[in-house]
């Protein structure tokens, strides 16, 4: 979940990242374009990203889940038998929760970034006889330096309450800062690495060669889809979202550029590197977030990972074919795509999940017109079942 807000949120470290390899791709095909423009109207193309997210709230609404998770659920409550050890920490050694130690920084930095990025933009645009429309200042803007100056301050408002609150002392504050600057330095290489493959690339006339290739021969309108199967793939080998996408964009964006000067094709392609390569980053065995999760919640790694294909892999197939695919040839609007996604996904909750200790609609029907072919554990007659509802209402 938390993977899948970061990659749509357009004032993150993650957007900073993006708005670099997007702006140099496009360099490297003698384009000067805003990052944060193209990256800000990407976000409704990205079909992977915003299809997980719906399954996620129909499965928080619904309260059902869908094989092998619920067994997984199952096994968990069924060790809720014996009674969580009680060896929490002490409430007086925890740091007192306040709700706007959280919520001030935050708004803090939406804040100042947009301001930044408008009068940064509004100065350009004034300086070039350009409407000083909202639009037009943010697409005009320096967006990684009004990122800079928004996280900044926000940082600096965190560092004063947390002292004026005697939360933690300065030296632990400069020894929380380190770690966090160790955590930005892997994707900062890649960025880096990043620019020098494209450079590269550049010289080589990589895109041009492609383009070349290609000729007459594809039409454009299947880039997207293309793009999403080697996010999908690359992401997966390599389990670094941001590592697929450095590699990607400088290969694809000067391609397509290259091939056609349509606006929504650009977007739609940029959307489909930034949401698929989400996809490794979920369900790779070597992604940082896998190792992570793993970590954090003891669950097996081999568990864990058949639980994240289950979920990816179905959803990867359909955003591909029902968005990236059909939306990439016109066939119809993107939200259309969104609407039979969600109606598809909630169908399948709905008729083939279930509750733990209980059937599906479908194992229901089934058991109803003597189909008696379920194991005795899925039946709710079973006594073991029994115990998992008991637990439930516990719970």
């Amino acid at each position: 979940m938390a993977v899948l807000v970061s990659s749509l949120c357009p004032l993150s470290s993650w957007a900073g990242i993006q708005i670099g390899y997007i702006e140099s791709a496009f360099s490297l095909a003698g384009r000067d374009v805003s990052g944060f423009s193209y990256l800000v109207q990407s976000i409704p193309y990205r079909f992977f990203v915003l299809s997980a997210l719906f399954g996620v709230i129909i499965y928080v609404f619904v309260n059902r889940d869908i094989e092998p998770m619920i067994r997984y659920e199952e096994e968990m409550r069924r060790s809720s038998l014996i009674e969580a050890s009680e060896d929490q920490e002490k409430e007086g050694n925890r740091p007192p929760a306040r709700w706007y130690n959280a919520i001030l920084p935050l708004v803090t930095l939406v804040t100042v970034s947009i301001v930044q990025m408008y009068f940064d933009g509004k100065s350009v645009d004034e300086e070039n006889n350009i409407p000083a429309t909202f639009l037009n200042c943010v697409s005009h803007s320096n967006s990684i330096n009004s990122l800079i100056i928004g996280t900044s301050v926000s940082l600096l408002l965190t560092l004063i309450m947390i002292m004026s609150q005697r939360i933690l002392g300065l030296s632990k504050l400069l020894e929380h800062f380190v770690e966090g600057v160790k955590g930005m330095s892997e994707p900062v290489m890649i960025l880096v690495l990043a620019w020098g493959l494209g450079i590269a690339m550049s010289d080589i006339h990589t895109s041009q060669y492609i383009a070349l290739a290609l000729g007459d021969s594809m039409p454009v309108e299947f880039f997207p889809a293309i793009v999403c199967l080697i996010g999908y793939a690359m992401s997966y080998a390599s389990g670094s979202a941001l590592g697929t996408q450095g590699i990607i964009f400088p290969l694809v964006v000067p391609v397509i550029v290259h091939l056609t000067d349509d606006e929504e094709v650009y977007m739609k392609t940029i959307a489909a590197a930034c949401s698929s390569s989400v996809f490794g980053n979920l369900c790779s065995p070597i992604a940082d977030t896998t190792i992570a999760g793993v970590l954090f919640t003891g669950c097996p790694m081999l568990d864990h990972l058949k639980v994240m294909s289950t979920f990816c892999i179905p959803l990867g197939i359909i955003s591909l074919i029902l968005g990236d695919l059909l939306v990439g040839l016109n066939l119809y609007p993107s939200w259309a795509s969104y609407i039979v996604v969600f109606l598809l996904l909630a169908s399948v909750y709905l008729v083939f999940g279930r509750r733990p200790g209980r059937q599906s609609l479908l194992g229901q029907l089934v058991t109803r017109t003597d189909g008696r072919f379920f194991s005795n554990s899925s039946l709710d007659t079973s006594e073991e079942n029994e115990k998992l509802r008991l637990i439930q209402d516990k719970m």
